[in-house]
């Protein structure tokens, strides 16, 4: 979020503010409440009768509960940027700076500020995820919670989906992350191809839409399904961390704001049995760049060396999953128009033209594509699929399938998704 530059300029020059707590009128305010920096988060509408709220969901769920506001409080959030004092986001907003800080006590109460309340949810949470040593379960049961239902209902899906039949040695798979009730279609069809890989170990690559890493971001753990649970390959792990330094486990916290290696799991399960896995967040290829100068950040580029370096001197077979989805268009997207047959036309136009690009294997070229076309219909896959090329290096790659998938009737928004295989012919 960005705030005005003159306030900005004010908030950075001026004397610390004077604000004192309503009920400690001899204590000032800490400097984290004085000058408040919202952490980042994905508002959601909600509504309880004619109420009307604004949903401040945490993507990383560090604390337990999630806080409403009314929607004219966004106004006041977008100047929460670290600049800003209490007094002068009051002073904009024209209200009261005792309810400013109400707000910002809120927040805070829930880990949305940055400073020692969300330090310390994270500590917490960082400590639960080693402890389980496994991933949250979130997304992963839409399926179903009961094991048999779920195997017999995966099992039934591959059934009815026609082996695509690959005509290479299966190295590396582009898979969806959507609610696999719908896209089943394309994930059966996909972990069919996977079936023939006959891998020890599983190298599953998200994106990271949502986290706090600007570089790869590795985690010790696990993930997991109503299938049961898919331990981590600590030699894998131990060896990448060798290579590349703790940092790169230093934003692990975020794995849980992504859901894409968390909707392989149940497939990998059935189509692969309890093989180990890896998981890791690659970051928007049109994000800002890493500073070179700065050691803690883990770039794609050294990851997939690294990958490649570890991959060969490991025993057995490690299969590359990336996981992610194609076009996101439509209103609820930030596109102007409802999605119609002629918008279905030209995305899918778009989608397998950017997909002919993915599936030459060329790297720079995706890399031209990507920088070209600038994303306008907002693949959510490219830096996953983009790493799992360069690790692979596949002589051979083949569409799989390609479905689009809207979310309601009255056309705000569709969804497109691909299963490629990738491979030595």
């Amino acid at each position: 979020m960005t705030s005005d530059p003159a306030h900005a300029s004010e908030g950075a020059n001026d004397p610390e503010p004077t604000l004192k707590a309503d009920d400690a009128p001899d204590v000032v305010i800490p400097e984290h409440l004085n000058r408040p920096h919202l952490r980042r988060i994905l508002p959601q509408p909600v509504a309880n009768g004619k109420q009307q709220g604004v949903a401040l969901r945490d993507p990383l769920g560090l604390a337990d509960r999630t806080m409403v506001v009314a929607p004219t409080v966004m106004q006041a959030l977008q100047h929460l940027n670290g600049d800003w004092t209490l007094e002068q986001i009051a002073a904009h907003g024209k209200t009261d700076p005792k309810n400013i800080l109400d707000l910002v006590r809120s927040l805070d109460e829930v880990g949305l500020l940055w400073g020692p309340t969300c330090e310390a949810l994270e500590v917490s949470k960082r400590e639960a995820l080693h402890r389980d040593g496994v991933l949250p379960l979130r997304q992963g049961g839409l399926i179903g919670n009961e094991p048999a239902a779920v195997a017999s209902q995966i099992d039934q899906w591959l059934q009815d989906t026609e082996d695509p039949e690959v005509d290479c040695t299966v190295r590396g798979l582009l898979s969806p992350r959507l609610d696999p009730r719908a896209m089943w279609p394309v994930y059966a069809a996909t972990f069919h191809a996977a079936r023939t890989a006959n891998c020890d170990r599983v190298l599953l690559l998200g994106n990271n839409h949502y986290g706090l890493g600007d570089g790869v971001c590795l985690t010790r753990a696990g993930v997991q399904s109503a299938l049961g649970r898919l331990e981590a390959d600590t030699d894998m792990i131990d060896a990448l961390v060798k290579v590349l330094g703790d940092d790169v486990l230093r934003d692990e916290l975020d794995h849980i704001a992504d859901h894409g290696c968390e909707m392989q799991a149940p497939w990998i399960t059935s189509a692969l049995g309890g093989v180990p896995v890896v998981c890791a967040l690659l970051p928007d290829p049109l994000a800002e760049p890493i500073d070179d100068d700065d050691e803690q950040r883990c770039s794609p580029q050294a990851f997939i060396d690294a990958a490649r370096t570890v991959i060969d001197q490991l025993d057995g077979t490690t299969l590359v999953i990336a996981t992610g989805d194609l076009s996101h268009v439509g209103r609820q997207f930030g596109e102007p128009r409802m999605v119609d047959d002629q918008r279905r036309t030209e995305v899918e136009q778009h989608d397998r033209e950017l997909l002919a690009t993915l599936m030459s294997g060329d790297v720079e070229a995706l890399d031209g594509a990507i920088a070209w076309h600038r994303n306008p219909t907002k693949w959510s896959c490219l830096g996953a699929a983009r790493a799992m090329i360069g690790i692979v290096q596949p002589t051979s790659m083949e569409l799989i399938d390609y479905r689009q998938q809207p979310i309601d009737e009255e056309g705000n928004a569709m969804i497109s998704a691909a299963g490629v295989a990738a491979g030595i012919a």
